[in-house]
């Protein structure tokens, strides 16, 4: 059993705790009503026994959703619990109309509660039973994601509320107000429908796949482009269904990449998304590629003369780096910076590579590449061509832009490598 099934059998239990406990409130004040002749305590005795049938609806929707997916419900059986929910819904809203029924009737002839004081002790106990009962269905729901069991607790905190008021109503009944109680039971029935309904709404458009808040979408969509290699997010949808969260979303990803790059990337973003959102069972995510209209570009040489400036055909030891911004083919700036690596003693290559990457390039034009600084530009996605011999900077450019440079796909062995490391 794993942990996610192993959480909704705790809902389960607490579903069946709440049905057993309820129906024993709901058969004592029942009685304690009928001997008193209370209507408030009659009405809530009611409504407490709609309840039931409430909890039982949540107890089957969460043994439901630990149904596998089959071949007919390929997403699970998760909107069991959002049936659920509606089901609660619309008995809470069948009990507030019996309550206010059983109110109106009595409107013309209120009377006096015969003995308030088991009726007031029945109410007492009814809100403390209540309330623990609330506070737990609400925790276990909370941790377990179950919209349907926080519904049950919160409606359970509902019950409380009305205990309050029928305590209230039987108190100033016995002193010789017994409209008060009939008044109290009509509150209780308004509010009570109030409640359905909220529930009832938000089942429903949980039905029709309504999207998750926009600030969650939000930030779902920030953590996918915090993701190196993402140059940009759109059509993110995500559903309740259930307990959990089901979403889609298309990555526009760097130009070049190899597919297994790419997979790499995706499994990225869904794992980051998912560590920061617990009840999101999965996402598809679907790829394509970002024409970037501006680019820049690393090439080691061998002098400043601009575009003029020959290639070096090393790269640890090249004493400077050019560095060309190219928007739509066209050189739009160019400068060079000292090659910070060509003094070490050792992992120049490597050293030269950092640096590359910390003037944020997104290619490099190179004779030959060692492996560490090989892994360096591969691992932050820069793109890496191979240099021809005897060529300028300006050269270069040019084949790049005509497509003519072989990119290259693996580091130069152990026999071949000169000074990249």
């Amino acid at each position: 059993m794993n942990e996610k099934d192993q959480l909704f059998r705790t809902g389960e239990k607490a579903a069946r705790l709440s049905a057993a406990i309820l129906l024993v409130l709901s058969i004592s004040k029942g009685i304690v009503a009928l001997l008193s002749g209370s209507i408030a305590l009659l009405a809530d005795s009611i409504h407490t026994f709609a309840d039931i049938f409430s909890s039982v609806a949540v107890w089957i929707g969460l043994r439901l959703i630990q149904r596998k997916p089959s071949e007919k419900f390929p997403y699970g059986y998760f909107k069991a619990e959002t049936f659920s929910l509606l089901i609660v819904s619309i008995v809470i809203i069948a009990s507030g109309g019996l309550i206010i029924n059983e109110a109106v009737d009595k409107l013309p002839q209120p009377s006096s509660v015969l003995d308030p004081l088991p009726v007031l002790i029945a109410t007492a106990s009814s809100g403390l039973v209540c309330f623990i009962l609330g506070w737990y269905k609400k925790k276990v729901g909370n941790a377990i994601g179950s919209q349907s069991l926080v519904g049950e607790g919160q409606h359970s905190f509902v019950d409380v509320y009305t205990s309050i008021l029928v305590f209230i109503g039987v108190f100033f009944s016995s002193l010789g107000y017994p409209i008060a109680e009939i008044l109290v039971g009509l509150a209780i029935g308004v509010y009570v429908i109030k409640v359905g309904v909220w529930f009832g709404k938000d089942a429903i458009l949980a039905l029709m796949d309504v999207s998750l808040s926009s600030d969650r979408v939000g930030e779902i969509t920030r953590i996918a482009e915090s993701v190196k290699g993402v140059r940009g997010v759109h059509a993110v949808r995500f559903r309740k269904s259930g307990p959990v969260v089901f979403g889609e979303m298309h990555l526009e990803l760097q130009e070049g990449l190899p597919i297994e790059k790419a997979h790499e990337i995706s499994e990225e973003v869904e794992e980051k998304i998912k560590k920061q959102f617990k009840d999101i069972e999965s996402i598809a995510i679907h790829m394509g590629v970002s024409h970037k209209d501006k680019i820049k570009i690393g090439i080691p040489i061998i002098e400043d003369r601009g575009l003029e400036s020959k290639a070096s055909p090393h790269f640890g030891n090249a004493p400077l780096f050019a560095f060309v911004e190219v928007e739509k083919g066209q050189v739009m700036n160019i400068y060079s910076k000292v090659n910070r690596a060509a003094k070490l003693m050792r992992k120049k290559g490597i050293s030269a590579a950092q640096f590359l990457v910390e003037e944020k390039v997104d290619a490099v034009i190179v004779g030959s590449l060692g492996e560490g600084p090989f892994h360096v530009l591969k691992d932050n996605l820069v793109q890496i061509y191979s240099m021809p011999q005897s060529i300028k900077v300006e050269e270069a450019i040019a084949l790049l832009n005509q497509n003519k440079l072989e990119k290259i796909l693996s580091p130069v062995d152990a026999n071949q490598r000169k000074d990249e490391e």
